[in-house]
């Protein structure tokens, strides 16, 4: 072998070859419709670019624009982490010591799984659960211990008393992805109360915690802080995911592992992205920016579940209360695995999605459709092609 088996155990991400597909379909211009983005479809406010110019333009001659910062990151975006995610209603924490800017939300989930486990551990997951939480778990050498929760896509208490039994550390999305599912009040009370009791620590991945609907955010950090990381991006909101910004908040212990950790990776986050990052929390940009982005993302929502209704009205699917993904069972319509599904939607329907096999065992049949990029005719039309495709396919 010329390569690991640590790499070649790794499952490809879907990513990889939709990208490959996008530049083939680009290169012979032909359109296509992008169902399967996990990023967002706006670009951050103009006004907040503007300024980000003029603060990076009136310090080109300054040597710290383009030096190594502390792992931790820039003090000054700490900060400013901080007391966002307090007035979004978490416990506040201290910039100082339990605040570490990372470069993205995967290099904060890696970090932390490996400050806090050793390979062999195990390690839980919420399945469906997002495939790089796969990824990471290979790449550490930790053992996944998979809770189902198909086909309602609910937590339930038992199961999860079970889970905190079996694990040294649980991974959970709030919001969800692949399902919209947020966690109530009283769930993340049990999340927190199984935490502190049992010693097992919680990795609260909240990459889209600004982007709900019809729901509040709850923070199991609020009932347990020794055993709760909170790990976040900005990939979402602003919607900047190629500049690599995000954060983890621990306990003083884990974060400054986590700092240690990668000085083994990325050392810093961009200084260009920090300086970006904190003009957009400072700056009070999000207030006009954030509810217009909301306004027409639940518009495409709409769109996106009314034809379904109407064209596979025999698919099951779980409204998301947040994030920008629809996630749909066609196991009324096909047997074909998702996996190969997506593959002909793709290659001869120009129909991108994700397929629900991505997200571990139980996801044969479902589909992860994103409203992020396609107006709403447009995903209208799209639900129409994938309804035809379908309906001829045992």
């Amino acid at each position: 072998m010329r390569v690991s088996v640590r790499a070649s155990s790794l499952r490809p991400s879907p990513t990889l070859w939709l990208y490959r597909l996008v530049g083939v379909l680009k290169s012979r211009g032909l359109d296509y419709y992008s169902l399967h983005v996990g990023q967002p479809g706006f670009t951050p406010p103009r006004d907040l670019m503007v300024r980000f110019l003029e603060v990076v333009s009136s310090r080109v001659s300054d040597l710290s624009l383009y030096s190594y910062t502390s792992p931790w990151g820039l003090l000054e975006l700490r900060e400013a982490i901080a007391l966002d995610l307090a007035q979004h209603g978490r416990v506040r924490a201290d910039p100082l010591g339990e605040v570490v800017v990372t470069s993205g939300g995967i290099e904060g989930l890696l970090s932390t799984l490996a400050s806090i486990l050793d390979p062999g551990d195990p390690v839980g997951f919420i399945v469906p659960a997002y495939f790089h939480f796969y990824s990471i778990a290979r790449l550490l050498g930790l053992r996944v211990v998979e809770l189902p929760v198909y086909p309602e896509l609910e937590l339930k208490a038992d199961p999860l008393v079970d889970l905190f039994s079996r694990v040294k550390a649980v991974v959970i999305a709030n919001p969800d992805n692949p399902t919209g599912r947020v966690l109530d009040e009283g769930v993340a009370r049990l999340i927190a109360d199984l935490a502190c009791d049992r010693g097992v620590y919680v990795v609260h991945d909240i990459a889209y915690y600004t982007l709900r609907y019809e729901a509040g955010m709850a923070w199991p950090e609020n009932y347990c802080r020794d055993y709760i990381v909170t790990v976040g991006t900005y990939s979402k909101d602003p919607g900047v995911p190629g500049w690599r910004v995000g954060f983890i908040v621990a306990p003083a212990d884990v974060a400054e592992a986590v700092a240690h950790v990668r000085e083994a990776t990325s050392y810093n986050t961009p200084v260009p992205s920090q300086i970006l990052i904190l003009e957009y929390l400072r700056g009070g940009y999000r207030a006009g920016f954030l509810p217009r982005v909301l306004e027409e993302y639940s518009r495409r929502r709409s769109a996106l579940i009314e034809a379904l209704e109407e064209e596979l009205p025999k698919a099951y699917y779980y409204k998301p209360k947040a994030g920008i993904f629809v996630y749909v069972n066609l196991e009324g319509y096909t047997r074909m695995a998702s996996d190969k599904l997506v593959e002909r939607l793709a290659l001869e329907d120009r129909v991108l999605a994700v397929p629900g096999t991505l997200f571990g065992p139980g996801g044969e049949s479902w589909l992860r459709l994103s409203f992020a990029v396609e107006g709403p005719e447009r995903l209208r039309e799209a639900v129409r092609i994938i309804a035809r495709r379908v309906r001829g396919v045992v």
